[in-house]
């Protein structure tokens, strides 16, 4: 049954981005440094994330993109020798731009799947000793862009996820970025 739903939806969104009777379209192609916070099990760290992808756009206004991305945080937890905590993620939108395709201010609805790496706590014998710790969620968010007349870009996003680990507890996952990038 998901593998038919997977199937089902990519049908349906091949099928929206071909659609003639949307209209003329612009793909936008971009590349993105983001800066914010992310916060991890309740504890708030800067986060730094680079991501590239694009948007299609409609002239009817209808935007649809996706991003994959790259970051680094520290990871706020104590007692831990390795604070690095590595985040790769996928972004899935859908929106609406309000100016010319590919250009000006736009809306989206963001779909998140988040993979972590980072180390945690872990006590052996009465030791505290360290561990690498993978987690992975699936979340949602939002977000606002301005698409310059030259080729800049600017966006504000916040999503909120549920992450999974491998070994312990699941935890809250949020982000809020701000980004700046190059179009083409």
């Amino acid at each position: 049954m998901k593998k038919l739903s997977i199937l089902l939806f990519t049908t349906i969104l091949t099928t929206t981005a071909t659609a003639s009777w949307l209209g003329t379209d612009t793909k936008v192609g971009s590349i993105k440094l983001n800066a914010g916070q992310a916060t991890f099990a309740e504890k708030t760290t800067p986060l730094i994330l680079l991501d590239i992808g694009g948007n299609h756009y409609w002239n009817n206004g209808l935007l649809i993109g996706a991003s994959f991305g790259l970051g680094y945080a520290e990871n706020p937890t104590e007692n831990i020798d390795n604070k690095s905590m590595l985040d790769l993620n996928g972004h899935f939108r859908v929106g609406y731009s309000f100016a010319e395709a590919g250009k000006g201010f736009g809306l989206f609805g963001i779909a998140d799947l988040t993979y972590l790496t980072y180390s945690r706590p872990n006590i052996i014998n009465g030791q505290l000793d360290e561990k690498t710790t993978f987690a992975q969620g699936i979340g949602f968010g939002g977000g606002v862009e301005y698409v310059f007349d030259s080729p800049w870009v600017l966006t504000v996003t916040y999503t909120t996820k549920t992450m999974k680990p491998d070994t312990g507890e699941s935890f809250d996952y949020n982000k809020a970025l701000v980004g700046i990038g190059i179009t083409w």
